[in-house]
């Protein structure tokens, strides 16, 4: 009897453990600029973000239905 499951892309020599979310030592330490971009409206700016620190701008977390895109510009 034939099994008519099968898995596509799953080669033994795949790994699918995926991306991990692990900064090297010396990446948390440092300083990061960021630009800001809304793309529902036309709010953009810049920010500065302190080593160790998570931050969000103001206009992300007052309008949950935009969407707002951080790019890393400088370290």
């Amino acid at each position: 009897m034939r099994n008519e499951a099968s898995v596509v892309g799953a080669a033994p020599n795949v790994d699918l453990r995926g991306k991990r979310d692990v900064e090297d030592e010396a990446d948390r330490r440092r300083h990061r600029i960021y630009e800001v971009t809304c793309l529902s409206c036309d709010h953009s700016e810049r920010i500065h973000v302190e080593p160790g620190e998570d931050r969000f701008v103001s206009h992300d977390e007052t309008n949950a239905a935009h969407v707002v895109e951080y790019v890393e510009v400088s370290r």
